[in-house]
C-alpha cells in the first residue's frame, strides 16, 4: 500500500514539475542564427563564393533561405539540432552562375547535398563535403 502511494505521489510530482528536460533541451538553440556559407576555389575551376542569411530555430528545427524559392540562386538549409548541438542539415538549391559552380555546371540546375554540424550555446559550425570542402558558421543574433 505504501509503494502505491509513493509511486501516485512521483506521478504527480513529475506532472506538476512541468516538461521533462529532455524537452526543454530540444528548444536550447530556438531563436535566430547568422549564418555564412564560405566555399573555396574548387579543384576543377570553379571561383570560391561566400554566402550569408539568417536561419530561424523553432522547437529545435532549423529553417533558413537565400535567394528566391525556385530561383536560380536559390539555398534553402533545413534540419533537426539534437539537444547536444550535433545536427544533419539538408542544403538544397538551385545553381546560380556557372563560374562558381562545381564542373562549372550551367545556371538554374537542381542539387542537394549534406551538411554535418555542431552547435553550442552561441555558435556552430558544420561543412559539405562535394568536389570541394564548403564551410558553415553559425553565431546567435
Amino acid at each position: 500500500m505504501r509503494v502505491a502511494t509513493f509511486t501516485f505521489g512521483l506521478a504527480v510530482a513529475s506532472a506538476v514539475a512541468g516538461p521533462s528536460s529532455k524537452a526543454a533541451d530540444a528548444g536550447r538553440f530556438d531563436g535566430l542564427w547568422q549564418v555564412l556559407l564560405t566555399c573555396p576555389n574548387s579543384p576543377d575551376g570553379a571561383a570560391a563564393f561566400t554566402l550569408d542569411f539568417v536561419a530561424l530555430v523553432k522547437n529545435g528545427l532549423l529553417h533558413g533561405e537565400k535567394g528566391m524559392a525556385g530561383r536560380p540562386g536559390w539555398l534553402v538549409l533545413d534540419g533537426p539540432i539534437q539537444p547536444d548541438g550535433t545536427a544533419v542539415l539538408d542544403a538544397r538549391g538551385i545553381t546560380g552562375q556557372a563560374p562558381y559552380n562545381i564542373r562549372q555546371t550551367g545556371r538554374g540546375v537542381p542539387y542537394d547535398h549534406v551538411v554535418m554540424a555542431h552547435f553550442v550555446t552561441d555558435r556552430g559550425a558544420g561543412t559539405w563535403a562535394t568536389t570541394r570542402v564548403c564551410n558553415f558558421t553559425f553565431a546567435r543574433s
